[in-house]
């Protein structure tokens, strides 16, 4: 896990690549010799030590030497991949995942991605002709940015510090599950976003296999190891399955005694001996302190939306906390609330159908990478944390998206309640998972760690409407037009963001990620959900 800078054909590369890679000091904790591989050709990594710390330095080449990679991320299954490339002759000088990438791409090619099971950002270099290939994990759980200026490029694993160091050109980003060359830029083997014909049946056992896998094979086998914890269903089945081979792990819960959660949090601790380690919140809650901490989450967020900016706050101080214990590696729930419809919108769709539920989760998959995962990068980067999402693993995903809707969605009081298959594996382990907790609601971090009320109901939204007028905000719509800014907050986080980098030089900022639903075959019943899901919302604190 690292934060990389790479410079292709650019002019004074080397010197360019230390200036980004001085950008992105905070993602790792030691700065890796600059390569420069030609007058116009350099890579450098800021490394956070994790595979292999003290040999795993970057850039990794292939066996032969001929393919140097720049990568940010981990391949939980680089040890079987190991022992592939091994069988075909392949030696290698370190234990390093990096390596093992270096040396699949110089045997498989392109194709070697295919093969990962992971979360990347990586730029490889071919010494022999001058060609690179940049590529990206499927949901975009890493990230990598860049700007080109005709056959020139720059990658870096953040915006700001591209630019900053460059004055001119467009920052893009490479989207998800893509590979870019110097020809093209081709989608990859994705994983699939929806399944067309869901029909598959649940089954509690098979379902407990693998997600069990999936998150041991993420507990990193010689670091210690936390998890992001606020006690509710996803985040109770990631410490129950990470605590059947790390028992000492402890969890990390936002907010006090009075937090809507932490009743939560507190009754699977007392009954399984859980280490839960409290992080409180900043206490100044005065207009200068709120103003100085929405800049600190949407400096390191790099965004302005609303979600995931007051999510971010609950993410950046969780990772400050946890960073602080000494711990590198973190793991949270991310994920199961898009796949297995834990969102209101999701369960109001899968309630009309596979249909209707497949468009709006699709929608949610396709996003993730502008709002959930980049501010769990940004924020547990921002104190060199990695985060581990083992809900995203493909043998999860894979068997998410083939339920149908009657798998997913329960009633319960009327409405229908999502993550039915995750709530079924309590019935598997009834000693150390808590009902309560099973059958709980939805919420989201800010509202249950006790930040805001609900979502309408924020100290943030409120200092949003004291800091800014009327005419202000008409005034800061028309300077952000093409952002479509619509509340006073939106434009608050607009302002704090374009204080720090050109926003105008970040297209992709302007595609906001808004969900879109079908037509629904009831429309007063689902007007008539949505309107008890926000009110129940606003006095039980959960919704999507």
């Amino acid at each position: 896990m690292c934060g990389i800078a790479v410079a292709i054909d650019w002019d004074d590369a080397e010197a360019t690549v230390r200036r980004l890679v001085e950008g992105v000091q905070h993602r790792g904790e030691i700065t890796d010799p600059i390569v420069r591989l030609s007058a116009r050709t350099a890579m450098g990594t800021r490394r956070l030590k994790i595979v292999d710390g003290a040999n795993a330095v970057q850039p990794q080449a292939s066996f032969d030497d001929r393919i140097v990679v720049s990568f940010n991320g981990e391949i939980y299954n680089h040890e079987a991949l190991r022992r592939e490339l091994e069988a075909k002759g392949v030696a290698f000088r370190t234990a390093s995942d990096t390596e093992v990438l270096a040396s699949a791409l110089r045997i498989w090619g392109a194709g070697a991605v295919e093969r990962i099971n992971g979360m990347y950002a990586f730029v490889a270099l071919d010494r022999a002709n001058g060609e690179f290939l940049a590529g990206r994990d499927p949901f975009g759980v890493k990230p990598l940015y860049l700007i080109q200026a005709g056959a020139k490029y720059l990658f870096c694993s953040e915006m700001r510090p591209l630019l900053s160091t460059v004055d001119k050109g467009d920052v893009m980003l490479l989207p998800p599950g893509h590979l870019l060359t110097r020809r093209n830029i081709v989608r990859f083997n994705p994983l699939p976003i929806t399944s067309g014909a869901t029909l598959g049946r649940h089954d509690p056992e098979t379902f407990d296999r693998l997600l069990a896998a999936a998150v041991h094979i993420r507990v990193p086998p010689d670091l210690p190891c936390a998890i992001l914890f606020s006690g509710g269903v996803d985040s109770a089945l990631i410490a129950h399955y990470a605590r059947q081979v790390r028992p000492e792990i402890p969890g990390y819960f936002l907010g006090d005694d009075c937090a809507p959660d932490y009743a939560f949090a507190a009754c699977y601790a007392d009954r399984t001996g859980f280490d839960l380690r409290r992080v409180a919140f900043d206490d100044d809650d005065d207009d200068e302190s709120i103003s100085s901490r929405i800049g600190d989450v949407v400096e390191a967020a790099e965004t302005f939306e609303p979600s995931v900016v007051r999510d971010g706050l609950c993410s950046y101080l969780l990772a400050r906390g946890i960073h602080a214990d000494g711990y590198k590696v973190a793991l949270c729930g991310e994920g199961a609330d898009e796949l297995f419809a834990g969102y209101a919108p999701l369960e109001l769709a899968f309630a009309e159908g596979d249909a209707a539920g497949n468009f709006v989760r699709e929608q949610c998959l396709a996003d993730m990478h502008r709002t959930n995962l980049q501010r769990l990068d940004r924020c547990s980067m921002r104190f060199q944390v990695e985060a581990r999402e083992p809900f995203l693993d493909p043998t999860v995903v894979g068997y998410a998206l083939q339920l149908p809707a009657s798998a997913l969605i329960r009633r319960s009081n009327g409405a229908p309640m999502g993550k039915a298959p995750l709530r079924s594996l309590w019935d598997l382990y009834p000693e150390s998972l808590p009902p309560l907790i099973r059958d709980r609601r939805k919420a989201p971090m800010h509202i249950g760690s006790g930040l805001d009320l609900s979502q309408k109901n924020s100290p943030w939204i409120a200092y949003a409407e004291r800091e800014i007028s009327d005419r202000e905000f008409a005034d800061g719509r028309k300077r952000f037009a093409a952002f479509d800014l619509r509340t006073k907050e939106e434009l608050l986080y607009m302002t704090k963001l374009a204080g720090v980098l050109d926003v105008t030089r970040a297209p992709h900022l302007t595609a906001r990620p808004r969900l879109k639903f079908p037509a629904s075959q009831d429309p007063a019943m689902s007007q008539k959900l949505l309107a008890d899901f926000l009110v129940e919302e606003s006095s039980r604190a959960f919704g999507g």
